[in-house]
């Protein structure tokens, strides 16, 4: 008989290594990534980022251009896509070679001393532009230094100084810092404590939750609305309580972003507000909650969608149209969204059919077998699909029809649709 005691001390072994995993992940702080890994590590020499002199001339260069050519500059820092397993690259005009090599040098993470104390001086910089770019540069160094930069100076005397450091924590996401970003929401400069909320967002630390959630008090509106959408990030279930009542604030822009964190929070406690929502007086408002009540996917808010797809803007009538089909487990389809199918609104017709094809409910059958006929090739495919979901052999006669369509793609799905359930006879 084979000993068991390997066995048990695989488990022991097993156990003794989940429970911290375990008790990192209840307290949702930041894991290793084991699968993020690089084939050339070891076997390439790491490429070198900008020196002091590359940066400084990189910083005034941006300095001097105008505002909106600097802005399309800094939000492209850090996207260096090159191949590193190609030795030559084409595409490039005739001269553009060497300057390539210098953008490359900029876009990876700055490591020398000396410019990382230069982009933390240029946090001060007169042009917003330059102190996004410094702080961007110093938030991707993945220098333990760039990050002690970037605490000091949030402590720093100057506001200017203090938002662009904040704005650099939220690209470094680094959780040390987080105690330093929370007692920044309380910044007295607005700007300050609106971009402290935006860093932890990016944290994505649930220990953010309750210092964002008295945020959620500020009179500004600004400062809300920035502390929603961080909560959002952060997606945590407790912070549902404490967004609901901004779906009825006095500022739209608060709203729209209470409604999206709810959404991304996906807690069904936020349905009844976000059904009311649907009502808004602001298309904005209404697109959110259409569009978040598909994401928390409770079938209770079926009937309030349904009557919104006679919204008069196309936009939130589409939207509910397509959040019907993301609901859990909805039994019925609501004779709205069947009736969608024939709607003047091309757009609308493929959702309705598609939304169909996920609910799955057989009344639907004679409505998409009537509306194939004289269809778009993309409402005929949406309604091939939906019959080929719906365990209904009422649609079968228009599966036979589409085997023989001109579009491929209808033609395989329904060809697919018709084998499968032939298949099904065999077996019964």
């Amino acid at each position: 008989m084979r000993s068991s005691r390997p066995y048990i001390a695989c488990i022991m072994v097993s156990a003794a290594w989940l429970m911290p995993l375990a008790a990192s992940l209840q307290a949702q702080s930041h894991a290793p990534d084991y699968d993020d890994v690089d084939p050339w590590v070891g076997v390439t020499p790491p490429k070198q980022g900008p020196d002091s002199a590359a940066v400084a001339g990189f910083l005034t260069s941006l300095a001097a251009s105008s505002p909106v050519v600097c802005q399309f500059v800094v939000h492209s820092i850090g996207n260096n896509w090159g191949d590193w397993d190609r030795h030559y690259r084409s595409g490039y005009l005739a001269g553009e070679q060497d300057i390539e090599k210098q953008r490359e040098t900029l876009s990876r993470p700055v490591t020398d001393h000396a410019a990382l104390s230069y982009l933390a001086q240029a946090l001060g910089h007169q042009s917003s532009c330059v102190r996004r770019a410094a702080a961007r540069m110093l938030g991707h160094s993945e220098q333990q230094e760039s990050v002690r930069h970037l605490r000091a100076a949030l402590k720093g005397g100057d506001a200017r100084v203090r938002e662009a450091a904040a704005l650099g924590l939220g690209h470094a996401e680094d959780p040390a810092a987080f105690h330093d970003l929370s007692r920044a929401l309380r910044d007295r400069d607005l700007p300050v404590g609106r971009m402290a909320a935006y860093a932890l967002g990016e944290l994505e630390d649930a220990r953010a939750v309750k210092p964002l959630g008295e945020s959620l008090r500020s009179p500004d509106p600004e400062s809300r609305a920035a502390a929603a959408v961080a909560l959002g990030e952060i997606e945590d279930i407790r912070a549902t309580d404490r967004l609901t009542p901004l779906v009825r604030d006095a500022d739209a822009r608060v709203k729209v972003a209470a409604i999206h964190a709810l959404g991304e929070i996906e807690d069904h406690r936020a349905t009844s507000s976000l059904t009311q929502a649907l009502r808004d007086n602001v298309v904005e408002v209404r697109r959110a909650a259409a569009k978040a009540l598909g994401e928390i996917e409770n079938p209770r808010s079926a009937d309030a969608l349904a009557r919104t797809i006679d919204d008069k803007d196309v936009v939130v009538r589409r939207l509910a149209a397509q959040s019907l089909g993301e609901l859990d487990d909805l039994a019925r389809a609501p004779a709205r969204l069947i009736a969608a199918i024939e709607d003047p609104d091309r757009e609308l017709r493929v959702i309705s059919a598609l939304s169909l094809a996920e609910i799955g409910d057989s009344t639907a059958v004679p409505a998409l077998s009537k509306a194939y006929s004289g269809a778009e090739p993309r409402l005929r495919y949406a309604i091939v699909k939906a019959l080929s979901e719906i365990d209904d052999r009422r649609g079968d006669a228009v599966l036979a029809m589409a085997a023989r369509d001109r579009d491929s793609a209808i033609r395989e799905t329904a060809e697919e649709a018709l084998n499968e359930r032939r298949e099904d006879d065999e077996d019964d």
